[in-house]
């Protein structure tokens, strides 16, 4: 709306041209008079009525233009105004929906806590019914091999018998029976159970999938409208404050673009850009063609090279930052030039600071549940310290498997495994040390079509759910 100051001016501006419209013909005081002189004094008294007559008043043209001027400046100023308020209503009306949504998204998301919740006590219910099922199985094996002993301990296997499947124990003195204990159906019946407990554990855990799925979607709805409406917001014009997300993992993969995260591990550090895959994988190095070289120096492998909407690897120092601020497991991704795909999973998974050398300092146990599985090839690398062909560190006393390898790594006197190797599009079967390979998918001398390595934070962290 228009200021006090602009309306004041306005209404000076009208008030002196509605005098002037009143009085067309008035001319300002002093207007066309002749002041006495000594060229004048000659002058008749017949003369003197003409003293101080008025000015020619101006001319209706010009007084008509000055009136619709005034007219249509007064009309543009109503419509600034009328225009002002309707945007304010707009805005006010913006404003309660996205606080709406925001009602919404809240009771959405604690209901997917709720889920959540629900969902980790069945896994916790699940747990202890396999706790007890392999407790069952095994005082099912020692009376098993009781059964079989000799014949004065036969009522009291009976007994015990009995007792564990509910039934009423054998006469004192007659001989044990165990067909009548049923076990075999027993034992189908609970390997029934455990089947159908085991397929009702996946379809739980898919349907938690897709509501993390959906969640996320709505999330990343919000943040692009509230992006698009505050780009529409006028100048001068202050939103209410929000507070700005930070992502911390891809598990947060709702506030990417185009796949790409960027990621602020503590309010101190500085934010780096990472590429994000389904279920909250970082992709912390890729390989997909001979683009990149990947014989690179020690301070390249430290900040990291490469495009990450293509080959590249993320960087010693940003992946020592994200190992460091929550427990990671490590999976890697394989593929051969048949298209077949392999996968090898380690539960746990970080490396140290450039003090020690960037050393694989953690490696958990090898995940043998991975389908298909591409087996361990670098469980022999655990502790080895990260190696260049600038900077040897890989325990072996007659090499430098970095140049031997044309690649840096976690070497240890070499190894089983070369992820950082070189590309070889033609030859891929006889590429021998120098190429992309891991030693029990396709053996040392295949070189891989595709490769990549990804993390996660372990789930159950706070971290994680955060």
């Amino acid at each position: 709306m228009a200021t006090p100051p602009f309306r004041l001016l306005l209404a000076m501006i009208c008030v002196n041209y509605m005098a002037l419209a009143q009085n067309p013909t008035q001319a300002p005081v002093g207007a066309g008079v002749a002041a006495p002189g000594p060229n004048n004094h000659w002058r008749s008294r017949s003369n003197f009525r003409h003293y101080g007559t008025p000015a020619p008043a101006t001319t209706p043209p010009q007084h008509n233009e000055i009136k619709e001027l005034v007219t249509n400046l007064h009309d543009r100023v109503g419509i600034l105004a009328t225009l002002d308020e309707d945007q304010r209503h707009r805005l006010e009306v913006i404003d309660k929906k996205v606080d709406q949504l925001l009602d919404s998204n809240t009771g959405r998301m604690e209901s997917l806590k709720a889920q959540q919740l629900n969902f980790q006590q069945r896994l916790d219910s699940f747990e202890h019914i396999q706790r007890l099922t392999r407790h069952t199985l095994d005082e099912l094996k020692d009376l098993s091999r009781q059964v079989r002993a000799t014949p004065e301990e036969q009522p009291y296997v009976a007994t015990n018998m009995a007792n564990l499947f509910g039934n009423q124990p054998a006469a004192t003195g007659s001989p044990f029976n165990a067909s009548q204990l049923d076990v075999s159906s027993r034992l189908d019946a609970l390997a029934t159970f455990l089947v159908s407990l085991a397929y009702n554990v996946r379809e739980t855990q898919q349907n938690v999938g897709k509501i993390v799925q959906n969640t996320n979607n709505i999330k990343r709805r919000l943040a692009n409208r509230n992006k698009a409406q505050s780009a529409q917001l006028p100048a001068g014009f202050a939103p209410a404050a929000a507070v700005e997300e930070h992502a911390t993992s891809c598990l947060q993969s709702y506030l990417a673009v185009n796949g790409i995260l960027k990621l602020q591990l503590t309010p101190e550090s500085d934010s780096f850009y990472v590429p994000c895959e389904d279920d909250g994988w970082t992709v912390v190095m890729n390989r997909s063609s001979d683009d990149i070289s990947f014989e690179r120096s020690w301070l390249e492998y430290k900040e990291g090279f490469g495009n990450l909407a293509g080959d590249f690897f993320l960087g010693l120092d940003k992946l020592h930052a994200l190992t460091s601020s929550a427990l990671h497991e490590l999976r890697i991704w394989l593929q051969d030039f048949d298209g077949n795909v392999a996968l090898a999973g380690y539960d746990s998974f970080a490396i140290s600071g450039e003090r020690e050398l960037y050393a694989l300092s953690l490696l958990g146990n090898f995940q043998t549940q991975l389908q298909p599985p591409a087996g361990d090839s670098l469980s022999y690398h655990a502790g080895a310290k990260f190696s260049t062909f600038d900077n040897d560190n890989d325990n072996c006393l007659e090499c430098n498997c970095a140049q031997r390898h044309k690649a840096g790594g976690w070497f240890n006197a070499c190894g089983t495994s070369n992820l950082m190797g070189v590309y070889h599009a033609q030859g891929h079967e006889q590429a021998g040390e120098t190429g992309i390979y891991w030693d029990t998918f396709q053996g040392k001398d295949y070189s891989l079509r595709r490769v990549k390595m990804l993390i996660r934070p372990v789930a159950g962290q706070d971290e994680a759910r955060r």
